[in-house]
Order: structure tokens, then sequence, then C-alpha cells
């Protein structure tokens, strides 16, 4: 985890960030995605929404995300 950050350190304003998730869908060899920190309207729960192309949105919580890094920047 060298140059990953720690999850209480990342974004809760709806940046999108890159996320390492623990979850036995996302083995090893391939456990990081893009997600956004959103809060629920209705219940008012907080979580990490991610897409996936297999099984479309999900949403996982701080103790599932091993680390985090910003996005690369954006280059014209």
């Amino acid at each position: 985890m060298n140059d990953w950050l720690p999850v209480r350190l990342a974004p809760r304003d709806g940046t999108p960030v890159i996320l390492w998730i623990k979850d036995e869908e996302a083995t090893p060899t391939y456990p990081v995605t893009v997600g956004v920190w959103e809060t629920d309207d209705i219940t008012r729960r907080r979580y990490w929404r991610v897409f996936g192309a297999r099984y479309g949105t999900h949403i996982y919580f701080d103790q599932h995300i091993v680390g985090w890094r910003p996005l690369p920047p954006d280059h014209p």
C-alpha cells in the first residue's frame, strides 16, 4: 500500500477518486475502481458509490476501502 492514501483522508465532496476495494468480487489482481462519496437523500446514510459495467452501481462503506488515490490530471 505504498502510494495509497488512507480512506479517512479521501475527499467527501463528490470528487471522483480511485478506490482500492476489499471485496470478494474485486479480486486482488484487480481490486480498483472509480467512486464518489455520496449521501442518500432519504436515509442520510453516507457511502462510496462505484460503477461496474457488469453489475451497475454498487455502494461501499469505509470499512470496505483499503485505500484511495486521486484521478490522474486532465491533459488536453
